[in-house]
């Protein structure tokens, strides 16, 4: 059975992200436009997690937080707030209507995504399900293996989580150097490289990579957080070049796609 998430948002561009954020997931979304729909839609889907914007129209999030813990059959429904208003007054508020976590608009997809996967684990829905979702479940030896070298401990977290581990074997590296060290001992099928890493760049390690005739057949996604970094040589020689923000869903659906392509 899927796991639920209620969406309760009045600002459809909002709605429009998260709908999209969550297409390859198998996360079934359902959407409020307001507190009487969304307390309905709670009490007859009875989702699995619901986040809860502060500001809706015909009644406060706080408020309707309030009234939904108070119904015996949503008592235990995690709620997760968001809020435009960053002061500790309102977040106070939050907390003692029952909500386990605020967040603060605008809230990066990242963010949220892993603060909806911290409830449960998350599943992606891949665009090969025999490749990487085998129906009798992957062993050690035929998970893909990725690296990633990024030296953002929080982007390490998110960027790990996106792959599923049933089908998926992640290590991480905290910078150049010490990727490099890690391809000696193991050659993943797509490495993850962030450009701008103490040691040495993501740049230098590509460059590296690409002379080592041992990883032609590795698949190189490189993330930076500079556009200018696309127009550098050696960005030629990655097979994909993310700009951050990245979107999570893109780079799942990326990383599909290079390992599905033939060598």
């Amino acid at each position: 059975m899927a796991f639920k998430v209620l969406y309760v948002e009045d600002n459809p561009l909002n709605t429009f992200l998260i709908r999209e954020m969550l297409t390859i997931t198998d996360y079934e979304l359902l959407e409020a436009v307001n507190g009487k729909q969304g307390f309905e839609v709670a009490l007859n889907a009875r989702p699995d997690l619901i986040i809860m914007d502060v500001g809706l129209p015909d009644v406060s999030g706080i408020e309707l937080t309030r009234h939904i813990k108070s119904q015996t059959e949503l008592k235990n429904t995690p709620v997760i707030a968001l809020t435009g208003d960053a002061s500790e007054e309102v977040a106070a508020a939050c907390r003692a209507a029952g909500c386990e976590r605020v967040l603060h608009k605008p809230v990066g997809r990242f963010l949220l995504l892993d603060t909806i996967r911290a409830y449960s684990e998350l599943k992606v829905t891949p665009t090969n399900p025999n490749a990487l979702n085998p129906p009798n479940g992957a062993t050690a030896d035929n998970k893909k293996k990725v690296l990633i070298a990024e030296d953002n401990r929080d982007l390490r977290e998110i960027f790990s989580h996106t792959f599923n581990p049933r089908s998926f074997s992640v290590k991480v590296a905290v910078d150049g150097r010490e990727a490099l060290s890690q391809l000696e001992q193991e050659i993943p099928d797509i490495l993850i490289l962030d450009v701008n890493m103490p040691y040495m760049t993501g740049l230098e390690v590509l460059t590296r990579v690409r002379q080592d005739a041992r990883m032609k057949h590795m698949k190189v996604i490189v993330v930076t957080g500079n556009a200018m970094a696309t127009h550098a040589p050696e960005a030629e020689l990655a097979d994909l070049f993310l700009v951050k923000p990245v979107n999570i869903v893109d780079l799942m659906t990326f990383a599909q796609r290079l390992i599905a392509k033939p060598n």
